[in-house]
């Protein structure tokens, strides 16, 4: 295996002037470069990365948290991140807090990122506060956070307007006629699945249709959750025509029981559901939702971190709109 000494002595250069082009520190004149790129081709030569790394004091690492792994939400994002990392030669370490039990269980998991030494630190978080964000933004500085908006934290955080994105589930059910409409929300200690809900019961009353109190459900974004919720309003004796979910996930266990009940969606009910993950087009029938821009979204917090914490001028924007997806589980009020 080739060593910087075998790549100085090919290329007529002090190993000193090798480790510093391999780092990226120090200055290396355009005619060494030249011949140490050579050299290193020849010699099929792979720097040390733990050498290099104590060298720029840098890991090449980015820490990302997720509060999941359940689902494909965040399997689409950490594959976008992982990607894009990827091509700028870095590397993510991830952080699952699924098993957290309390809100410092949480903030452990960012500490967990921080003492393994990462560059910079991803986060996509809708529960914690802006404070602990800011706290934590002000104890390590390349931090970069996804699906939250704060003005304190200006130029890190990363969003998708949730509040438009409510007012469209709103807007399409009432333009196909259904004056009755359910929801199963998120948990509405969750900025963006409080965010989506308000906007969605604000927008039904702007249209003059009110959603009663008995038609709404407050559910979690998991499988388990949503089947207790979608139990728990199934058995409420309520009367509606279409059901506003909280997520993709939660609308396809509220599919998949109504078929079972031999309840048509949508003759009989609408469903809809909320971030366009990848398996709606394959729902039975083909899930109508809210286009919520995950990649998009994810893309640019990486890329702006990339940018803060190795010095790059990647392109990138804050804020994201959804769309509406319509496919085949709304249709018409036949009430």
């Amino acid at each position: 295996m080739a060593t910087v000494k075998d790549v100085a002595k090919l290329a007529g250069v002090g190993s000193g002037t090798v480790s510093r082009y391999i780092s990226g520190t120090g200055s290396v004149s355009k005619k060494s470069g030249e011949k140490i790129a050579r050299a290193i081709e020849q010699l099929s030569y792979r720097p040390n990365s733990m050498a290099r790394s104590l060298s720029s004091r840098r890991s090449d690492l980015i820490g990302v948290w997720v509060p999941s792994l359940e689902g494909p939400y965040y399997h689409m994002m950490i594959r976008t991140i992982e990607s894009a990392l990827r091509l700028q030669g870095k590397h993510m370490i991830l952080a699952n807090a699924e098993d957290a039990q309390s809100n410092e269980d949480r903030l452990a998991h960012l500490d967990y990122l921080i003492n393994r030494d990462c560059d910079g630190i991803l986060i996509s978080s809708s529960l914690q506060s802006e404070f602990e964000l800011a706290r934590y933004a002000e104890k390590f500085s390349n931090l970069v956070v996804m699906n939250h908006h704060t003005e304190e934290l200006a130029g890190r955080c990363f969003s998708i307007d949730h509040d438009l994105g409510g007012r469209l589930a709103a807007r399409h059910l009432v333009e196909l006629g259904h004056t009755r409409v359910a929801t199963i929300t998120g948990r509405l200690s969750a900025l963006d699945a409080r965010q989506r809900h308000v906007a969605f019961l604000d927008e039904m009353a702007k249209l003059g249709h009110p959603v009663a109190p008995e038609r709404i459900i407050e559910g979690a974004f998991s499988y388990a959750g949503g089947e207790q919720a979608v139990a728990a309003l199934l058995a409420s004796g309520t009367d509606y025509s279409a059901v506003f979910c909280g997520n993709d996930k939660v609308a396809m266990v509220l599919i998949a029981e109504l078929h079972k009940r031999g309840i048509s969606v949508p003759g009989d009910i609408s469903v809809l559901g909320y971030d366009d993950v990848e398996f709606t087009p394959y729902t039975a029938p083909a899930l109508s939702t809210i286009h919520a821009p995950i990649e998009e979204m994810s893309q640019s917090a990486c890329r702006q971190l990339l940018n803060l914490t190795y010095g790059l001028d990647l392109p990138y924007q804050e804020h994201f709109e959804p769309s509406l997806s319509v496919r085949r589980s709304t249709g018409p009020s036949r009430a």
